[in-house]
């Protein structure tokens, strides 16, 4: 098992590694999608801000009704704004669990978006953790998509370059 702090780090390094793709991304690609009914960069973008924040909030307090206002503000992020809007889902995210027992977190009851039990410490690792790792990688393939050829693996996961693959 691991501990809050554990779980806190492992969403901060997902996040550093998320700001780290961002820089990556062509500005000409914003637009880009790789189907009609999937989001484009832009809006992958700007709902990665809320992603976990909303179903962790959820986790904690058994409500969604925080979910709606959260993710409308969304609607304003930029490239610009990206990193900072990361940065604050981190706050919301540290701000839910701040309070949080952790013995007591591994037998109080929660459930998944679709109804199915589980317990608030597996919901924060499945709709929390899960989720930054989730869409980490789609963004990582969409930038790839959109012909950025100079990222790799370590970008990735580790968010850094690698000697010689820089922009």
């Amino acid at each position: 098992m691991i501990t809050k702090e554990q779980l806190l780090e492992s969403m901060r390094h997902e996040t550093r590694v998320i700001q780290h793709l961002a820089t990556k991304v062509p500005e000409d690609s914003l637009d880009y999608r790789p189907t009609p009914p999937q989001r484009s960069m832009r809006e992958l973008m700007r709902y990665m801000t809320r992603m976990a924040a909303v179903p962790v909030v959820f986790s904690v307090t058994g409500s969604w009704a925080h979910a709606e206002e959260m993710e409308a503000g969304t609607e304003s992020v930029t490239p610009g704004s990206f990193a900072a809007e990361m940065d604050r889902q981190m706050e919301i995210i540290e701000e839910a669990l701040a309070d949080l027992d952790e013995a007591g977190a591994t037998t109080a009851p929660s459930s998944m978006p679709w109804g199915t039990p589980t317990t608030l410490a597996a919901g924060l690792m499945d709709m929390g953790l899960k989720t930054f790792v989730a869409y980490r990688m789609q963004f990582f393939l969409y930038i790839k998509a959109c012909g950025v050829a100079e990222i790799g693996p370590a970008n990735c996961w580790a968010g850094v370059d690698l000697p010689g693959r820089e922009e």
